[in-house]
């Protein structure tokens, strides 16, 4: 892997002919959302995939995994106490805490 002088890993990326991110070599909110649904695409994922696809499973995938919700908070950037991060984890315990499991 190549660092650029400008701390970037990569070439800027492109879609039909034009260069997809911020001036300083940032991948934009637009961009990260189309590499994610080409991604999804080209794995035969169905639904709607972006870059809050991202952000929302990796909440999830922290929850299953034991962490706290402090250190998930902290690190995806939500405030203390956000509604949305708690909407996120409820949604996906309701998984594996479901009250009907094994019956």
């Amino acid at each position: 892997m190549r660092i650029d002088r400008h701390g970037r890993i990569a070439p800027p990326l492109r879609r039909e002919g034009r260069t997809i991110g911020d001036p300083a070599g940032r991948m934009t909110a637009e961009a990260v959302a189309d590499v994610v649904a080409r991604i999804a695409a080209a794995a035969g994922l169905e639904g709607r995939w972006s870059g809050h696809s991202l952000r929302r499973g990796f909440a999830t995938a922290a929850r299953r995994d034991g962490k706290t919700l402090e250190r998930i908070g902290r690190h995806g950037g939500w405030a203390d106490g956000s509604r949305a991060l708690l909407g996120y984890l409820e949604e996906g315990d309701r998984w594996t805490d479901n009250p009907v499991t094994g019956l």
